[in-house]
């Protein structure tokens, strides 16, 4: 009777390097394939299923090296579903390379044998070249489903993306350093749920007549990208919305129910209304404003000391740029801490253009005020559900330590304040900062003061 198989290579994460030298048709690698003296090979007896799973776990180099070990192994490399051509590959260091590389690319294409479920071209150097378009067109037709190509910047002109991408039933698609144009046959991309575009040229109406044909999509990532001037998110599904650019005319969540993770880095000139911006917006979780849009807020008029409708779901808040001294500043953050009352992360990360403020009363009175003030119901201040407090670049400012000492003093299951000195501050001024923060009534128990340097993580 046969002994009962055994599988002796566990790969876990990425393999470690020189992993394919134990592939190599050697004695050792034999050993470690399970290929005794009998001569069987008790790998290749796995389900194709299970020697997929190994082939994708290596860099795709080493994975088609496997191809010259049998034809057994052969016809797996050339049925693998995902194809992964990135850094683990090749660098391109000179343009000579590149017609070599990407003929190489297309061949092992026209080998394949199978679906593709997936296929990244994430080379470092790639840069816009014709054969792009037939790479493509061969994928249009055998299924992919994920696809994701990053092309170098700084080229002559710009690569617009063929036709035939959009004849795909994508799911995912990722895109770097391309002309997005859309086709007026184009009738949507029906399983699409996430899409990332970086630098890329999109049309005008972008948001108006491309997004509404994706009705699946989920997760929307736009960065630096050319284009559209008005954002109107009309996206019933979406849940994670990021977005960076350097000016919007307008912006508008028209309707965005399940909107849950929202990132933005923008200026509008348009400057929306604040209590009618947040009140579109029921379902956030994750908040990060970024400065550009945090001075948007700053500027857009009136800032209620609460908005009429809570962020209930509301747990993490990040504000990046953060000027203390700034008044209307103040406002935009204590408006939305006190509108989260199940908020238990808080995040800041402070603006060090004024490293050497001088004692700002106006501002330390202002914080204090504004995190001290009842509601209509009277209700006192109370960030009953926040855990943990972070602030990052602290220059330690008076405003900065009523702000800790108010988060210390109203924060009941507050579990660690995490402060992380800006890296030009002296070390006389951290330590005095520290010493007096120390010093501060905890109403938590619990909660506890890390200093964190440099580039430390917790």
């Amino acid at each position: 009777m046969d002994g009962p198989l055994i599988i002796p290579i566990t790969v876990t994460g990425k393999p470690r390097k020189g992993f394919m030298s134990l592939l190599s048709l050697t004695e050792h690698s034999e050993r470690m394939m399970g290929i005794g003296e009998s001569g069987d090979d008790r790998i290749s007896q796995l389900p194709e299923n299970v020697i997929h799973h190994i082939l994708m776990l290596l860099p795709i180099k080493d994975a088609a090296r496997t191809a010259f070990m049998s034809t057994i192994w052969r016809r797996h490399w050339r049925s693998i579903p995902r194809l992964v051509f990135d850094d683990g590959f090749a660098r391109i260091t000179e343009p000579s390379m590149m017609d070599k590389l990407i003929l190489k690319i297309y061949k092992s294409l026209l080998v394949h044998d199978g679906p593709i479920s997936k296929f990244v071209l994430a080379v470092p150097g790639l840069t816009p070249c014709d054969e792009l378009d037939h790479i493509i067109f061969h994928l249009s037709g055998r299924g992919v489903q994920e696809f994701t190509l990053v092309l170098s910047s700084g080229v002559g002109h710009i690569y617009k993306l063929p036709s035939s991408l959009f004849t795909t039933r994508l799911n995912c698609l990722k895109l770097e350093g391309c002309l997005f144009m859309v086709p007026p046959w184009f009738v949507g991309f029906g399983k699409l749920t996430e899409l990332e575009l970086f630098r890329v040229n999109l049309p005008s109406d972008f948001f108006g007549s491309f997004l509404p044909k994706c009705p699946l999509l989920r997760d929307l990532r736009l960065f630096l990208c050319e284009g559209p001037t008005n954002l109107e998110l009309d996206a019933p599904r979406l849940v994670v919305f990021f977005f960076a650019r350097v000016l919007l005319q307008k912006l508008f969540f028209k309707r965005t129910p399940l909107l849950s993770v929202l990132s933005l880095y923008v200026d509008v000139f348009q400057k929306p209304n604040v209590v009618d911006l947040f009140a579109s917006l029921p379902a956030l979780r994750h908040l990060h404003i970024l400065p550009a849009f945090l001075r948007v807020l700053a500027n857009g008029g009136h800032i209620p000391s609460r908005f009429p409708k809570p962020l209930y779901r509301l747990q993490l808040l990040r504000v990046s740029g953060l000027l203390l001294a700034s008044l209307e500043m103040q406002r935009v953050l204590a408006c939305i801490i006190m509108s989260s009352p199940n908020l238990h992360t808080l995040m800041i990360q402070l603006d060090t253009i004024v490293l050497n403020e001088p004692r700002n009363n106006d501002a330390v009175t202002s914080i204090r005020s504004l995190l001290s003030a009842e509601d209509s119901h009277g209700s006192d201040f109370s960030l009953q559900h926040l855990k943990v407090f972070k602030i990052n670049d602290s220059l330690g400012t008076q405003v900065e330590m009523e702000l800790v000492r108010l988060i210390l003093a109203t924060a009941p299951l507050l579990l660690r304040i995490q402060i992380q000195p800006y890296h030009l501050l002296s070390s006389k001024k951290v330590t005095k900062f520290m010493k007096e923060v120390m010093q501060y009534k905890r109403i938590s128990k619990e909660a506890e003061i890390i200093y964190v340097w440099n580039d430390e993580e917790d």
